[in-house]
């Protein structure tokens, strides 16, 4: 297959300017690795517009604005597989992301393929061609580039054209465009929410077990594990591990040595140690108790019920239970029913799932 590679500034914006004005899609994907880092390090951008394909080497390129006023226009759409971590490269490395975005594994999905459909398999099913997937792993800030990444790189954008052609069509036959066309914007709406720092403790394996005191200890030792990861671009794991903040708010040492008898590393002890020990004696006020899922009243039942219910509305629509309904759905419901969800509905009672799911649970 043939491709462009642009590492310049110049190339890029010359690529530019051959995009024709009729143009209604890009295809688009993102190589990037994140072992250690807080953000995903960027190390190559995909395009297909139907014409050419671009491998856009990030590296060197400090100028962007030709490709982002194309991505910024509302009236093209942007084809993705699995978007998720894409849409947070691009909001972290241009500021924005390229709405409306559809994704082909969510569209697929509709279609009764598993909701982690993988790309290779969709493209066989659906294409009858055979990918190669072995670059996979490959390290993508790793100059210079081979051919067969670069071959690799450009399959991901060019058979995901042919591929979202196919899917949005026999979608549109069964009806359910306008409903997969709402699922894609949810994922990306939900995959563009921002943790807050004071909400960070919430992520926190075990946290529940902790006392309403210590609970609170947590929570500003999990705001600034969060801040300072975020500002020094290190993975959050990497400042101190969740286990040992967990401990940290359980057991409430008082001195280094009883730091590192908690299992932190001696790196850690040496450059956070007065800094955790700062924040563990700082004056705290109670806070509300993590409350699980399953403490809910009628958790088991509710859950029960919208699970018959999504395979009844399953046998009656073709669609998946799986794509129907999620345990994050059954425990918004829940939720909502019990006053402790902030918005004014589930999405079991939204949009095209309200459609299906409301007149049985109203």
């Amino acid at each position: 297959m043939s491709y462009q590679l642009i590492t310049t500034n110049e190339q890029l914006h010359q690529y530019c300017s051959t995009i024709t004005n009729d143009i209604v899609c890009f295809t688009l994907d993102s190589e990037f690795v994140r072992t250690k880092t807080f953000y995903p390090q960027l190390g190559l951008l995909q395009l297909f517009d139907g014409h050419q394909v671009v491998l856009i080497d990030p590296l060197n390129i400090t100028d962007w604005s030709t490709l982002t006023s194309w991505l910024n226009m509302n009236q093209i759409e942007k084809y993705f597989h699995a978007c998720s971590e894409d849409v947070e490269v691009f909001s972290h490395h241009f500021g924005f992301v390229p709405l409306p975005i559809l994704d082909s594994q969510i569209l697929a999905s509709f279609l009764d393929n598993p909701l982690s459909a993988g790309y290779a398999t969709l493209v066989k099913k659906y294409l009858d061609i055979d990918l190669d997937k072995s670059e996979t792993r490959t390290d993508w800030l790793q100059r210079p580039l081979t051919d067969k990444q670069c071959q690799y790189a450009a399959n991901d954008v060019f058979y995901l054209l042919p591929l979202m052609t196919k899917l949005k069509s026999l979608i549109a036959e069964k009806g359910w465009l306008d409903a997969a066309y709402e699922e894609c914007n949810n994922a990306v709406k939900r995959r563009c929410t921002v943790v807050e720092p004071e909400h960070a403790y919430l992520h926190i394996k075990n946290a529940w077990q902790l006392r309403a005191n210590q609970l609170a200890i947590l929570k500003n030792l999990a705001s600034w594990r969060y801040n300072y990861a975020k500002s020094h671009d290190i993975a959050l794991n990497f400042v101190v591990h969740e286990e040992c903040l967990w401990k940290l708010a359980r057991y409430q040492p008082k001195s280094l040595a009883e730091l590192s008898a908690l299992g932190l590393k001696g790196k850690e002890v040496r450059l956070f140690g007065q800094q955790l020990l700062s924040i563990l004696s700082r004056p705290t006020n109670d806070i509300e108790t993590i409350k699980r899922i399953i403490d809910y009243p009628d958790y088991k039942k509710w859950a029960t019920i919208i699970k018959e219910l999504a395979g009844q509305i399953s046998e009656q629509t073709g669609l998946s239970k799986e794509l129907l309904v999620s345990k994050r759905h059954i425990e918004q419901f829940v939720k909502w029913r019990s006053g402790d969800f902030l918005i004014s509905k589930p999405e079991l009672l939204s949009g095209w799932r309200g459609e299906l799911f409301e007149p049985y649970l109203k």
